[in-house]
């Protein structure tokens, strides 16, 4: 299946040494524009802060090791005619994949030719500590093409739908 209207990608790195959080998240949150930032599970503050947050769920669990952030970028495509805050909406949609249970900072980057999404997730979950270091691309690619197709269904139909997407594996 090829994904046409949002491509996913994770960036290179092993983010395994103790400030890659705090870096991942000043990268996310470079722009410094708050109407196109959101989260779940944080207080939206500075990128030392928020990782800080983090750790503190890291250290309730005693899960300080391995990879510290998840971080992927969903890059959307321009010929949808959506803003900068819409694509900021949608954010929220495709952190929904994480269940809530992991804190997600996330910012849209509107500074290049297209606007994308940056995305960092906890991999300690604040709701039982359980840890994962990586999602399956394939399945984030399924899950943020019906994201992408429920979206400008809403902002280009005006069809008010149930944007909550359930994930199955």
């Amino acid at each position: 299946m090829q994904h046409k209207n949002i491509i996913v990608s994770i960036p290179e790195g092993g983010y395994e040494n103790q400030d890659a959080t705090e870096k991942v998240i000043g990268y996310i949150m470079r722009l410094e524009n708050w109407n196109l930032m959101g989260g779940y599970g944080i207080l939206i503050t500075t990128p030392f802060h928020i990782a800080e947050q983090f750790l503190r769920v890291k250290e309730a669990y005693g899960k300080t090791g391995g990879k510290q952030i998840l971080h992927i970028v969903f890059s959307i495509e321009r010929t949808l005619g959506l803003t900068s805050v819409q694509v900021r909406d949608l954010g929220y949609m495709l952190a929904d994949y994480f269940g809530k249970e992991r804190q997600v900072i996330f910012a849209v980057h509107d500074d290049t030719g297209h606007l994308h999404i940056h995305m960092g997730i906890n991999t300690v979950a604040y709701t039982n500590g359980s840890y994962c270091a990586y999602f399956e691309l394939e399945d984030l690619k399924n899950y943020a093409e019906q994201c992408i197709g429920k979206f400008v269904d809403m902002v280009w139909f005006g069809k008010n739908i149930n944007w909550k997407i359930r994930f199955r594996a």
